[in-house]
Formats: C-alpha cells, sequence, structure tokens
C-alpha cells in the first residue's frame, strides 16, 4: 500500500486521526519512522492548513504498529507562526511526539545559500531495481540509486550514506506528506563503518525546511547523512536534501542508537 494509499485510508475525527501502518510499512517491530512522521504531520495539518510547514522535531518514543491514531493539538497560533503539537500511539502505547513549526516566507534583506550539492551521479532516468531481500520493509515502496562509495557495513572509513530517493508509487511522488516521509529513508550514516550487520534505531529527528513548496523532478531527492559524533552507543548525523537542480531544500540532525 503506497503512502496515496494509506493517506485516503485515513479517518478522522476532530482534531485525532486514525489509520493502519501494513507490515510492508516497518522497520524491524516498528513502523518506518518517515511515516508515522508524516502522519503525524497530516494530523497538524488539520490544525494549519494554510501555512507551510518550517522545522519539525519527532521524537521517536517507542515501536508503533498496526493500527494507530493520532491526536493534534495547537500550542499557539500567531500572526505569523503556528505550533502544534502531534502524538502517535498505538496498541503498544506511545509511539511518536512531534512538534511542528509553520511559518510562512516575508521579506527580509538576508538571503544566505544553503549547502552546494555534493558530487554525484546525476538523477536516474530510469527505475530502481526492485525491493532488495534483507532491507527492512518500508524500503520496498521506496526507490533508491547509490550515490556514494560508502556502504553499510562495509567496514569503510568514512561514516556517510549519500543516495537519489524517491516513491515508487508515481502518484505519491507529488503528494504534500511525501518529501518528509522519505527524508528519513536512509540508513545511519555510522552503519557504514561496521564490518558487519548489527540493529540501529532513531532516537530523535529535527528536520528544517526552506521552501515553501519544495520541487524536484521525477520525484527524485539527493539524500545524504554524515555521522559526527558516535560514543556509548549513539550517534549524531547531519542531514541533508537536495532536488534534481542542486537546490539545499532541507537540514535535519538525528540522534541514532546503534547496537554495537
Amino acid at each position: 500500500m503506497s503512502l496515496r494509499l494509506i493517506t485516503e485510508s485515513i479517518a478522522t475525527s476532530g482534531s485525532s486521526l486514525t489509520t493502519e501502518i501494513p507490515p510492508d510499512w516497518t522497520q524491524g517491530r516498528t513502523g518506518y519512522g518517515g511515516l508515522t512522521a508524516a502522519l503525524c504531520l497530516k494530523a497538524a495539518q488539520e490544525l494549519e492548513p494554510t501555512r507551510p510547514l518550517r522545522s519539525a522535531f519527532i521524537g521517536f518514543v517507542g515501536p508503533s504498529s498496526g493500527k494507530v491514531t493520532v491526536h493534534a493539538e495547537a500550542l499557539r497560533v500567531g500572526r505569523n507562526t503556528s505550533s502544534i503539537r502531534s502524538s502517535l500511539s498505538s496498541a503498544q502505547g506511545p509511539g511518536v511526539e512531534a512538534l511542528f513549526t509553520f511559518s510562512a516566507a516575508r521579506q527580509s534583506v538576508l538571503n544566505q545559500e544553503g549547502p552546494t550539492a555534493p558530487v554525484a551521479p546525476p538523477s536516474p532516468d530510469t527505475q530502481a531495481p526492485e525491493f532488495r531481500e534483507g532491507a527492512p520493509q518500508f524500503t520496498r515502496h521506496l526507490e533508491f540509486h547509490w550515490a556514494s562509495d560508502t556502504i553499510p557495513f562495509a567496514n569503510c572509513r568514512e561514516p556517510r550514506v549519500m543516495s537519489w530517493v524517491r516513491h515508487r508509487d508515481p502518484a505519491s511522488r507529488d503528494h504534500p506528506l511525501a518529501l518528509l516521509c522519505l527524508a528519513d529513508a536512509l540508513p545511519p550514516a555510522i552503519a557504514t563503518t561496521l564490518d558487519g550487520f548489527s540493529p540501529l534505531s532513531s532516537m530523535t529527528w529535527m528536520v528544517d525546511f526552506f521552501d515553501d513548496t519544495p520541487e524536484t523532478e521525477n520525484g527524485w531527492w539527493l539524500l545524504e547523512s554524515r555521522s559526527e559524533f558516535a560514543t556509548g552507543g549513539h550517534s549524531t548525523q547531519d542531514m541533508t536534501i537536495w532536488n534534481t537542480q542542486g537546490n539545499c531544500v532541507a537540514k535535519g540532525r538525528q540522534m541514532v542508537t546503534v547496537f554495537a
């Protein structure tokens, strides 16, 4: 079931929504973080449908799967900015706590360009290979074209991953939730330094968006993550997203727990 079909199955009641996370949208025992974050955003947009998303802070507090409920609450709606909190839960208990900031662009004397896109192969013009055996279930709904010479669990020296990513379903590529849903699709960057498989899990995730309506060609976005520090079973990473024109559309940070 694609992102579009999942959102079409949502039942809304006031400031809450209910839907099902299919087994093929999971990673391990929980729903894929990009999807659960997108569902939280969907609930928040019911309370703030006009201003664009500017920033999101996502806390993955527990596993989420099966039937989930998201409740949204407006913390403050000001003249230019709205702050909305969303909480996702399932039969397993609390799963995600999210805080979204919506704010429209306004005139400013400041105009600093974002990070330049790294050297990478151009966005593909063909469909990516099918779902790889052993990869997390949710990846069957996305297409990946690797764009770096470092890959997970290959004992690489550099803790970095980079790939072109898009939704496999063409109807989901222009969906309002499409970018946030795939923004967490890459494996944690620190995984490239491991010499064998080990479980990893996102704990917190913060992402800022620079464009009111980010656009790209054929649904492709270039994602890069770099681990900056790792100790005590935890790693922090810097995350960046560019469109096919090389424009930086989002920056993020994430704390990852590593069972190695």
